[in-house]
């Protein structure tokens, strides 16, 4: 039998927890001030205690200190109705246990009174978590997601953040900075998506003066701009093969060559990384190196789309409210028609897509109320052409053809390149040319806007027809 102790003014949580854990055999006893619960404290050590954040006179934050300092063995189960990251992260510094967001269910709370009452080598060491002051989520899901970056940033792992774009996989990355030991020191952010193929190596780990032309003078990446602090790379999966080798090296080594020079320097930096695709696919699809993927991945951290997470809606729409209520200092408000209208929507574009939503209605909002007709229209899955749905024809083909590229180059497979492209294109093409136009040159010829004695000389080379089937 265990001794559990709850700290919480509302009668309902203490009668549910002193039900339950009568019922599993435990002694508990409730008390409904931090101020008494201290007393108790006093009396006899706990096994566990549930302690409320916000509290009649001293709060649960201001409490825990001396609870710690009182019994520092007594694991400490923080309870509140709202989902801070501030008050999380402060949580994990100040060592609590866990994190349970109001309203939890009775499961929950066995979950919980089960892992604290545990040995040792029965439970695995979670500590508590949660969001940061730029991220806004009451679900679930988001809870989730808080607890993961609270204990994330109490590390110094590298970090995989999955998401469909828009979901704020940035903002994950810099409350990791923020809440960790590395806050006060460098935070570099670097879209890989945002650079030419051809200079991402140089971006990253910089060159010497010669390297190529226009490299006039010695110029430091990346990897060395975050010396000391921590590095994101967004959308890490269009780094280049033959750059991911050399990525791989920097890490195992600590140790950065810039492009052209011959000794490296020593970095130490903190890497967190990011992609709307699926990076165990890539590696399967020969765009991603497994054992980078190995080195990269120590903890990950999923983000939900918002579709998944309705609930989350309101809370993001009074946020970006207040934000734009100070941005153009006029007092906005919304009608119930409107909200309705967002919690409806399947937002593809996720966050980013909601806040453009909210920017876009209240410049029609004149009179500081948004009306549903204020709403710009929902933004389809075909028409996105981000990550939040299927891809489009056309964005499969080109990633396939880059991925395609990345493994040729990443073989060392360079010779005659571009003439292999073509006619792996070109076969195709005309393949499927021939069924839709059956057989007819001229036709084939009009759509491509090609010469008909040219497509029939290429389904010659490929083989696609004899030389006696009539083009005509």
């Amino acid at each position: 039998m265990a001794f559990i102790q709850v700290i919480d003014d509302e009668s309902s949580v203490c009668w549910a927890i002193e039900k339950l854990g009568t019922k599993l055999g435990h002694e508990v006893r409730v008390a409904s001030t931090a101020e008494k619960g201290l007393d108790l404290l006093q009396e006899k050590h706990p096994d566990l205690m549930f302690l409320d954040v916000r509290l009649p006179g001293m709060s649960g934050l201001e409490a825990l200190p001396k609870v710690k300092s009182i019994a520092p063995e007594t694991p400490v189960v923080l309870i509140t109705a709202f989902g801070d990251l501030e008050v999380a992260v402060e949580a994990v510094r100040q060592g609590t246990f866990d994190y349970l967001v109001k309203p939890f269910s009775i499961e929950d709370i066995q979950t919980v009174i089960d892992r604290a009452l545990a040995k040792p080598s029965e439970v695995a060491d979670v500590r508590p978590e949660t969001v940061s002051a730029e991220m806004v989520g009451t679900s679930a899901a988001m809870q989730q997601v808080f607890k993961r970056i609270a204990l994330a940033a109490r590390s110094m792992a590298p970090i995989v953040i999955q998401g469909e774009s828009g979901t704020g996989k940035e903002l994950v990355a810099q409350a990791i900075h923020r809440y960790g030991p590395r806050h006060d020191r460098p935070f570099v952010t670097v879209n890989i998506a945002a650079l030419a193929p051809s200079l991402i190596e140089s971006e990253l780990f910089g060159h010497v003066r010669g390297a190529f032309t226009h490299a006039i003078q010695d110029k430091p990446g990346f990897l060395q701009q975050a010396d000391g602090g921590t590095l994101f790379l967004d959308e890490v999966a269009e780094i280049p093969l033959p750059t991911q080798a050399k990525l791989l090296r920097a890490l195992e080594q600590q140790e950065v060559v810039p492009v052209g020079g011959s000794s490296g320097k020593k970095v130490d930096f903190r890497i967190v990384c990011a992609s709307h695709q699926d990076l165990s696919a890539c590696v399967k699809q020969g765009a991603f190196r497994h054992d980078l993927l190995f080195r990269l991945n120590t903890f990950h951290i999923e983000l939900p789309p918002l579709r998944q997470r309705r609930e989350d809606i309101a809370p993001l729409v009074y946020h970006f409210l207040q934000q734009l209520e100070e941005k153009y200092e006029k007092p906005l408000r919304i009608s119930p028609s409107a909200m309705e209208d967002l919690e409806q929507r399947p937002w593809y574009g996720n966050v980013r897509e909601l806040r453009n939503a909210i920017e876009h209605a209240q410049i029609l909002a004149r009179g500081g109320v948004i009306e549903k007709e204020h709403l710009p229209p929902p933004v389809t899955k075909d028409w996105f052409d981000g990550a939040g749905g299927e891809e489009s024809q056309e964005d499969r083909l080109t990633a396939d053809i880059r991925a395609w590229t990345r493994q040729e180059t990443g073989r060392g497979s360079t010779e005659n390149l571009w003439g292999r492209f073509q006619t792996l294109a070109e076969k195709e093409i005309l393949r499927e040319l021939l069924e839709e136009c059956d057989g007819q040159y001229l036709a084939i010829a009009r759509i491509l806007g090609i010469h008909r004695t040219t497509v029939k000389k290429k389904c010659e080379q490929y083989g696609l027809l004899s030389p006696e089937q009539p083009d005509e």
